[in-house]
């Protein structure tokens, strides 16, 4: 995989050059005292490096210099103290170097080309390595300064140090063969001027640059007439190697995974800053003491990577055969299209081809996925929108998207002026008696609403403004006008939400899975609320279900969370004319202070709200993360019914959540008798097209069928554990509640949730969500 560093200055590149990159301590299968660099890339060429890296010019292009001369390239940036607005001393960070991308081959590949001796897997992986930076080459741009947009320019200077150890554990240097790609803090646009990179893009294709890298190692793998199997992320790993070798050759990916763990950290940042945290120090290890343990290890394990060796051998290497590649790249790409268009309206070409490549793994490689995907842009399969400002990536829709968003504006137009005021006067009257509590503003928007003669309608307003209170004067106008009011949301909090104003409320999940119903004649308004959270396909196929006596009311914040799923509809049918209410003044706050910071959130200035919020006093920061999390549990035990806590991970949560699960039963709030209970929490990186390849489920996943199957004999609600995955056969063996086992190719099935299932500890008193209604108990 390709991980790529937070930007490193010019005297931490220097002194990693000398200390780590180039220095062969610790790279014991390397020959001699140094670890050769090579160049790559368009700039180093234009430059004339070649070769080998020498430490002037690598020291010079940390200080933004030209390689050869010493000019200065890039403006450089001296260390200085000052006092911020805050009255605070800041030292700002020295010249930026540039960043450290590192190429790390899986564990299987590094025991077979170094305990075995395979120096063909090295060449494949260097070979991976050069093809990825190539790809990653195309996206660099160059910082132009001021407000202009970055410009892309696709030229950089990279230094590269192949390394085949990691950092010691207890005094044991496992293999481990990883690619150090220094990518130096400067570019030339095409005018010729030197700039230096804008990074953001580089860290957009890191993803992109982590398939291609797999890609070709797999490809490059079976040539040599290795097996291959897919790892359990997505990794190509060499079949032969038990998971207790792996294991044991992987110490220090075990020391920062438990460091992580201990600290309820997750993700690649987080990895990179344990890695750091828990390097122990370097250590005197000969070559010839390091490469007896790593022999002792493989003996102890029965020799795998001799055997490994000996089995490729006498197997014939896989060459790709071209028909059979196309083949793979259509169906790689059919794949990537049909999951980029799930989560977005607008797709990036590198995550269609990120998709493409690791669905296709050891299938196809790079040319044949590139060539797919040109042929699909050019025949229309694909098609190419307005670049935004600023960015590397060509974007791409579909036909099909279009046409709902053109379906979608259609409809909404034919419905305007063409139906009854939704209350006469004699109900709005009624109805603003009862709630003179309402706001001038209020009274506005609820008025706007009642008059409204379209059959679609939208209510916009900030959080704050009194959307909930509104709807309830709305809900009670239209049923004195005889009209039946249906709510939906697209998650189960917005409808616990909705349901607030009095309004019965599903998931608009579950109201599209029901079918279209017969029209009854009965007058009906469906509320949507967050309706900027609804994708486009889901908007249309509500949109196209509706009736002659159907009404709807669109409510949300164009300015909050857009769709999970693809596309923004809820604003497009505003830029096309969707008449709206408008709730601007916010009222739950009464603090004018406090107020004043919630508007200019409202307003998306986020850093000047904080800025105010800090001002007020009203931001704590806490550097130690035990200390951090205990002061939240104490604040929440203070007064649970008033608190939020938001957390921006899944790990953290679950930390915090304990916390305050112990304190408030330290407090005598929640009782302290414990009980385990199983709990499941769904994939969130498995949608519609996932769930239609084996490939994508892992032992141990946990299906839920919301629809069933009488073929296969599955009940509607039934849950089975996954036991097995075959690729080859596209086919998931499940383990059902009895205890039967039933193997079956997942696109048969349609309305399947994937969970992992986790023990949590539950005591009387906690709160519990439910986030999937069980209407068999009465829980929805």
């Amino acid at each position: 995989m390709v991980t790529l560093s937070k930007p490193i200055s010019s005297g931490q590149a220097q002194a990693y050059h000398k200390e780590e990159f180039a220095n062969a301590n610790e790279n014991y299968y390397t020959e001699g005292d140094r670890v050769r660099g090579e160049w790559q890339g368009q700039l180093a060429e234009r430059w004339g490096l070649t070769g080998e890296v020498q430490e002037q010019q690598f020291a010079r292009l940390s200080e933004g210099q030209h390689p050869l001369t010493g000019e200065q390239l890039v403006r450089h940036q001296t260390v200085r103290e000052y006092e911020n607005g805050r009255g605070e001393m800041v030292r700002s960070m020295e010249h930026r170097a540039g960043w450290d991308a590192t190429f790390s081959a899986p564990k299987s590949v590094s025991l077979t080309a170094l305990v075995g001796g395979d120096d063909r897997v090295r060449e494949a992986h260097r070979e991976s390595v050069r093809t990825a930076l190539d790809e990653m080459e195309k996206y660099v741009q160059a910082r132009m300064g001021g407000n202009a947009p970055a410009q892309t320019s696709g030229a950089w200077a990279v230094a590269k140090f192949e390394h085949d150890s990691s950092r010691p554990v207890n005094g044991y240097a496992a293999p481990q063969l990883h690619t150090h790609a220094v990518v130096f803090n400067v570019t030339e646009t095409a005018d010729g001027n030197t700039r230096a990179l804008q990074p953001q893009e580089l860290y957009r294709t890191q993803q992109y640059a982590t398939a291609v890298y797999r890609s070709e190692l797999a490809a490059h793998l079976q040539g040599l007439g290795y097996e291959i199997e897919r790892g359990e992320h997505g990794q190509p790993e060499i079949k032969g190697y038990t998971r207790e070798y792996l294991e044991a050759s992987s110490p220090r990916r075990q020391q920062i995974e438990e460091h992580m763990e201990a600290a309820g950290r997750s993700g690649a940042g987080a990895a990179q800053i344990a890695a750091h945290q828990t390097r122990d120090a370097k250590q005197p290890l000969s070559h010839d003491e390091v490469l007896a343990q790593h022999q002792k290890m493989a003996a102890e394990f029965g020799q795998q990577p001799q055997r490994v060796l000996t089995e490729a051998a006498q197997r014939p290497g896989i060459e790709l055969i071209p028909e059979q590649s196309q083949r793979a790249a259509n169906d790689g790409m059919s794949y990537a299209r049909e999951r980029g268009m799930e989560r977005e309206a607008v797709v990036d070409e590198r995550s269609l081809m990120r998709d493409a490549l690791k669905h296709t793994m050891g299938e196809a490689r790079l040319a044949e996925i590139r060539a797919e995907f040109e042929r699909r842009a050019t025949g229309g399969n694909l098609i190419e929108i307005e670049r935004k400002a600023g960015r590397a990536g060509r974007a791409y829709t579909t036909a099909e998207m279009q046409g709902y968003e053109r379906e979608l504006i259609e409809q909404m137009r034919m419905g305007q002026g063409t139906r009854e005021v939704l209350a006469d006067g004699n109900a709005r009257q009624q109805t603003m008696e009862q709630h003179a509590h309402l706001s001038v503003g209020q009274r506005s928007a609820v008025d706007t609403v009642l008059t409204s003669r379209d059959q679609m309608m939208a209510l916009e307003g900030v959080a704050g403004a009194g959307k909930t209170t509104s709807l309830a004067a709305v809900r009670e106008a239209a049923e004195r006008a005889g009209y039946e009011i249906k709510g939906f949301a697209p998650t189960s909090r917005a409808a616990q939400k909705l349901a607030e104003s009095g309004i019965e409320t599903h998931t608009l999940q579950r109201h599209l899975a029901r079918g279209e119903r017969a029209d009854d004649g009965q007058k009906r308004l469906y509320v949507i609320d967050e309706s900027s959270m609804a994708s486009t396909q889901q908007m249309h196929t509500f949109v196209v279900r509706l009736k002659e006596n159907d009404r709807v009311l669109f409510v949300g914040d164009t300015r909050q969370h857009e769709a999970v799923e693809a596309g923004r509809p809820y604003a497009q049918l505003q830029e096309a004319g969707l008449r709206t209410a408008h709730l601007d003044e916010i009222i739950r706050q009464k603090d004018p202070a406090l107020k004043e910071a919630v508007e200019q959130l409202a307003r998306g200035e986020v850093r000047e709200a904080i800025g105010n919020l800090n001002q007020q006093g009203r931001v704590l920061e806490i550097k130690d993360r035990l200390e951090r999390i205990g002061e939240i549990a104490r604040e929440y035990v203070r007064s649970p019914e008033g608190t939020l806590v938001v957390s921006p991970d899944n790990e953290s949560r679950r930390e915090i959540n304990s916390a305050i699960h112990q304190a408030m039963q330290a407090d005598g709030k929640v009782s302290g008798e414990e009980h385990r209970v199983h709990v499941l929490y769904a994939r969130q990186n498995i949608g519609g097209a996932d769930r239609q390849h084996a490939q994508n489920y892992e032992k141990g996943d946990v299906i839920r069928y919301s629809k069933g199957s009488k073929p296969l004999g599955i009940e509607a609600g039934e849950y089975a554990r996954v036991t097995a995955t075959n690729r080859e056969t596209n086919t998931i063996t499940i383990k059902r509640y009895g205890g039967e086992e039933l193997s079956y190719d997942p696109r048969r099935l349609q309305g399947v949730t994937v969970y992992r299932d986790s023990e949590r500890s539950f005591a009387q008193g906690d709160r519990v969500q439910l986030a999937l209604p069980d209407s068999g108990r009465g829980r929805t």
